[in-house]
């Protein structure tokens, strides 16, 4: 069976965990207005006819505070994978596009750009924006898509299919290579960051303590901030901000899970 590495690239927001999701058909990646929430490259390992392609979701370019860590795991994205997909926003401000071209423009393997979120404009001004790009020559194809919308995906697919050809051992025994316990936090960090807004900073982290599973799931888990106003903030005034971050991680869970999920939330000031 073929498998190939295809490393998924862009700014901040511009659907990548999105389109992950939407591939894959579960919940791998964290979908919040909040800039940085993938903080790690998550692999997926979607299989497409006779093949194995392994998704890997990256940490997003933002305008400040470039976190290195951050870019290094990009970077490093892109050097391992077999093929690089640019993902941008069609309505975003092209702000960072000098930056992406310098970082893949000597990479000597199949680059595609891929415009997302279609269906929220004009087929006028999709021909506008693109013609404001100056380097669509360095990428094999271009393709138009809507990830929330699943518009165009398997048109993606085939394009991948077809650059698929190496006979590698990507060791695929696990779907995705996130940890269950890991998994469980980066949802719960999803509710934190669509609820608290620019409050809270993305390096906000959610330790998964301990799962018991019997006829329902009980998950325990610290939220560990930086310090007390940030943990009054999350608790909210009589614990209003913990309970509606706690309902919804609770209600995400038990869909991935299709169980009765017990969530149990305690916020800590960490290092």
């Amino acid at each position: 069976m073929k498998s190939s590495l295809v490393s998924i690239i862009g700014p901040t927001n511009s659907g990548k965990s999105t389109l992950i999701n939407a591939l894959n058909k579960k919940k791998i990646s964290i979908v919040s207005h909040k800039v940085q929430t993938t903080n790690l490259n998550i692999r997926a390992n979607i299989k497409f006819k006779d093949s194995n392609i392994i998704f890997i979701d990256t940490p997003g370019f933002y305008s400040k505070k470039n976190n290195v860590n951050f870019i290094n795991t990009a970077n490093e994205a892109i050097k391992t994978s077999d093929i690089v997909c640019v993902l941008i926003d069609i309505k975003s401000k092209l702000d960072f596009l000098n930056d992406i071209r310098d970082r893949i423009i000597k990479v000597n393997k199949p680059k595609i750009l891929i415009f997302n979120k279609i269906d929220l404009v004009s087929k006028t001004y999709v021909i506008k924006k693109v013609e404001k790009i100056e380097f669509l020559n360095i990428f094999q194809d271009i393709f138009y898509i809507s990830a929330l919308k699943e518009i165009s995906l398997n048109n993606f697919l085939q394009y991948i299919y077809k650059n698929t050809k190496q006979k590698k051992n990507y060791n695929l025994e696990k779907k995705h290579t996130m940890s269950k316990s890991k998994f469980f936090a980066e949802i719960t960090r999803e509710a934190i960051f669509r609820f608290t807004n620019q409050e809270i900073p993305y390096q906000t982290n959610v330790i998964t303590q301990k799962i018991i599973k019997t006829k329902s799931v009980k998950i325990y888990q610290n939220l560990v901030v930086k310090n007390k106003n940030q943990q009054r903030i999350i608790i909210g005034k009589s614990g209003k901000m913990l309970k509606l971050i706690g309902q919804y991680s609770r209600k995400q869970l038990e869909e991935i899970l299709k169980s009765k999920v017990h969530l149990f939330l305690n916020v800590i000031v960490g290092n």
